[in-house]
């Protein structure tokens, strides 16, 4: 899933809004978009932060949602 810190204000399906951004370790307001992608371990440069239970819960419900 891709994390972004541009939202709209509206929102689209399945983005979901992070709402503990700063204990996430993220620098601004940030929303998690319905853009599933994989790549390469070897690419990843460093990582930003962690999800806190809250996040992580209404992720899972928004894949539950998006997926079936």
């Amino acid at each position: 899933m891709a994390v972004t810190s541009q939202a709209k204000p509206a929102g689209f399906f399945g983005e979901v809004p992070v709402v503990e951004w700063k204990k996430a370790g993220l620098l601004k307001p940030s929303v998690i978009k319905p853009v599933v992608a994989t790549i390469e371990k070897s690419l990843v440069i460093r990582k930003l932060g962690r999800l806190e239970q809250q996040d992580q819960r209404n992720l899972r419900g928004a894949l539950k949602t998006i997926l079936g």
